[in-house]
């Protein structure tokens, strides 16, 4: 295996009860070319104490801190001080499988020579808040002829079919090369707490026009560990951001080569799926805080011709629930929320 050295960024948050995990995991990989970038953004916990132990512990680890600024500044940061041929992200509550980084070499050489953009790798979405709920793996599917463990070269216009399978729009199954990113000034926008992670992919694809390499392996472990089951928090410019890259993300797909309309219509259905996701968080937060005026701008969101429009299209691909799309439609936001509550319940 030719030797390339993998940079893979931490940001970490008053991470006391998890960076170990995410730590040990990263020491552990089969592959040891790594240069691991632990950023500490502000913890006012033991976090900084931990990182240095480990940062003593293996020469590969190098920790900066810095006041708090969230995460897409603390990537940013990391980026900045990273050093590799190519570089991926790991979150502190998160954590890979030993083998991430040799696959990801194994790919980045096999594709040497290939039209290649970014490497995408499958994911567990592990439910440690609620043990009732089966843990889950997002890969490409064999019903339609893909392999598991299996490496694959995709369309860019496949990108709807990574989204709908939840392994487009983060950047924690990626991994990218960093000269590319450093070369086009290609930064994680600071100023949005939503959408971030699809942002930058957006703009990492806008300036490299290569296919999809997958990793058709799950191979890095999303963990939920808190309770928020119904919604986020709820920011004010949540909404507006959310509409903001979706209409990108369409757009993005809409130009690519050898779009389908059904990719076309499985980004709006997403699209659809989290535009409802801001509006239910500003409903929530509005029962709370007993925010005025709540009620009237669900009503214009719901009655907007471009939500109307897109929400038809998709129940006409039959790509929301008759029920939902009823609801949705004849603007009944607190019926819709009610049933949404009682799954998200059971989903854990």
């Amino acid at each position: 295996m030719e030797n390339k050295t993998l940079s893979v960024v931490v940001p970490v948050y008053n991470g006391v009860n998890c960076i170990k995990d995410c730590l040990d995991a990263l020491l552990n990989q089969t592959y040891q070319e790594l240069e691991i970038i632990v950023v500490n953004d502000g913890s006012d916990d033991e976090t900084l104490d931990i990182l240095n132990e480990y940062a003593k512990k293996d020469f590969r680890i190098n920790v900066f801190s810095r006041s708090n600024m969230g995460v897409s500044a603390t990537r940013n940061e990391g980026i900045s001080h990273a050093k590799g041929d190519y570089i991926f992200f790991c979150d502190a509550d998160d954590y890979p499988e030993p083998d991430l980084a040799e696959r990801y070499v194994q790919a980045i050489n096999e594709w040497e020579n290939s039209d290649m953009s970014l490497i995408c790798c499958g994911m567990f979405f592990d439910n440690r808040y609620n043990k009732n709920v089966k843990n889950k793996k997002c890969l490409l599917e064999s019903a339609y002829g893909f392999v598991e463990g299996e490496n694959y070269l995709i369309s860019r216009a496949a990108a709807s079919t990574l989204a709908w399978l939840k392994m487009f729009n983060f950047v924690t199954n990626k991994c990218y090369n960093l000269n590319f990113i450093k070369e086009n000034d290609i930064k994680f926008d600071r100023n949005i707490n939503i959408g971030e992670d699809l942002r930058f992919n957006l703009d990492y694809l806008d300036k490299c026009s290569g296919n999809i390499g997958v990793i058709n392996k799950c191979l890095y472990h999303y963990v939920k560990r808190t309770g928020d089951s119904l919604s986020i928090t709820y920011h004010a410019d949540d909404l507006e951001d959310t509409k903001y890259i979706y209409r990108r993300f369409i757009n993005w797909i809409t130009a690519q080569k050898g779009v389908t309309e059904e990719n076309i219509l499985v980004v709006k259905s997403i699209y659809i799926n989290d535009w409802v996701c801001r509006l239910s968080s500003m409903y929530e937060a509005s029962l709370k805080r007993k925010t005025a005026n709540t009620k009237d701008k669900l009503s214009k969101e719901l009655k907007s011709k471009e939500f109307q429009t897109t929400l038809k299209e998709i129940y006409a691909a039959k790509k929301i629930s008759t029920l939902r799309y009823v609801c949705l439609r004849t603007g009944m936001f607190q019926i819709f929320y009610f049933f949404r509550g009682i799954y998200q319940f059971m989903k854990g």
